[in-house]
C-alpha cells in the first residue's frame, strides 16, 4: 500500500495511472509495497528504495548512506503495534529536500499519529519536519510502551510476593508474563538501538538541506533515547529481579514437596518391614503362637510410624 500526504490536504491512496500523483507531495508511505507501488515511490523521490534484505541488514554501511541530494537510513528491527509477541519488521527512510518516503512491513502507531496531523493546521511543512515528527513520535510510543510495561511488572511484582491460597498457581503464568515482558523490552531496545545510532549518524553528518531547528530537535531526541536506554536497564534489571524471585518460590514449593515426601518415605518403611516379616508363612515365628501376637504386631506397626513421626517433629523438619 502506498499512501501520499500533502501538507494542505488528506492522505490519498496510490492508484495506479494518477499522473499528478506527485504534485505537493511531502510523504510516501509504503506498507508492505508491491513491485509497482515501489516503482512509483521510486520515480517519485527520484532515488532507489532499500529492499526488504538491505533494510534488515545490521551492517552499518548498508544501514546508514548519504549524498548531497537524500539520505538513507535503516531500522533493522521495529517494534510492531502487537504488543511485541510478532516478530519485528525493518523500517527504512529514504530523506530528499522536498520529499520523504518510509518502507515499512507492518502498522505502527508512531505513523498512524502523525498521519492524522496531515489536512489540518498542524501538519509538517516540509519533508525534514515530517521526518523529525516520526522520529519524536516512534520515540514517544516506545517510551509509553515501556512505561506500560513497568506498570505491568509492578502489578506482577506484588502478585509474586503476595500471601495468597493460590499464589502457587500463579507462578507458572507469572513465568510466561515475564517472558513476553522481556521480549517486549528486547524488541524495544532493539529498535532505540537502531534510532540512536541513526540520530548519531545524523547529527555529525551535515546537509544544508536541513536546518539548524530541525539539527536541534534531532540532538534532543537523541537525549531522550540515552534516556529510555537508562530506563530500559532499570527495566531489565527488575524483569530479572521477578524473574529469580519466581524461580526462587517454584524452588521451595518443590523442595516443600520433596520434603513431605522424604517425611511420608521415612514414617512408611518401619511398618512395610514389620508387616513384611510377619507377613512371612514360617512355622519358626515365634508370634504366631503368643495369645496376643495379632495385638501385638499392630501395635508394634503403629509405634514405628508414630515415633519417626515424633522425632521429624521435633527436629522441625515439617
Amino acid at each position: 500500500m502506498l499512501t501520499i500526504y500533502r501538507k494542505d490536504s488528506a492522505p490519498q491512496q496510490w492508484r495506479q495511472g494518477d499522473a499528478n500523483a506527485a504534485a505537493g507531495a511531502l510523504w510516501l508511505d509504503l506498507v508492505d509495497p508491491t513491485a509497482e507501488e515501489r516503482a512509483e515511490a521510486e520515480r517519485m523521490v527520484g532515488a532507489k528504495l532499500p529492499s526488504r534484505e538491505q533494510s534488515s541488514a545490521i551492517e552499518l554501511s548498508n544501514r546508514l548512506r548519504s549524498t548531497e541530494q537524500t539520505v538513507r537510513v535503516n531500522i533493522p528491527t521495529f517494534v510492531r503495534d502487537d504488543g511485541g509477541h510478532g516478530a519485528t519488521t525493518p523500517l527504512s527512510f529514504v530523506l530528499c529536500a522536498a520529499l520523504l518516503a518510509t518502507v515499512r512491513y507492518a502498522e505502527s502507531d508512531a505513523f498512524n499519529l502523525v498521519a492524522k496531523s496531515f489536512g489540518g493546521k498542524d501538519a509538517p511543512g516540509t519533508s525534514v519536519c515530517v521526518f523529525v515528527d516520526l522520529v519524536e513520535t516512534i520515540v514517544n510510543v516506545d517510551a509509553d510502551r515501556m512505561e506500560t510495561v513497568a506498570g505491568g511488572l509492578s502489578r506482577l511484582a506484588r502478585s509474586v510476593f503476595s500471601d495468597t491460597k493460590d499464589h502457587r498457581n500463579q507462578q507458572r503464568a507469572a513465568l510466561f508474563k515475564v517472558g513476553a515482558m522481556q521480549r517486549e523490552v528486547i524488541q524495544i531496545r532493539s529498535t532505540q538501538l537502531g534510532l540512536s545510532r541513526m540520530l548519531t549518524y545524523l547529527c555529525e553528518t551535515k546537509h544544508p538541506w536541513i536546518d539548524a531547528d530541525a539539527y536541534e530537535q534531532l540532538n534532543i531526541t537523541q537525549k531522550d533515547v540515552g534516556a529510555l536506554a537508562e530506563f530500559d536497564q532499570q527495566l531489565s534489571d527488575r524483569i530479572q529481579f521477578v524473574l529469580d524471585a519466581v524461580l526462587g518460590f517454584i524452588n521451595n514449593d518443590q523442595n516443600d514437596i520433596m520434603k513431605v515426601l522424604t517425611v511420608i518415605t521415612v514414617v512408611t518403611i518401619p511398618p512395610m518391614i514389620l508387616a513384611g516379616i510377619w507377613g512371612m508363612n514360617f512355622k519358626s515365628i515365634p508370634e504366631y503362637d503368643w495369645p496376643h501376637g495379632y495385638a501385638f504386631g499392630l501395635t508394634m506397626i503403629v509405634l514405628s510410624m508414630l515415633i519417626p513421626l515424633a522425632i521429624l517433629k521435633w527436629k522441625r523438619w515439617f
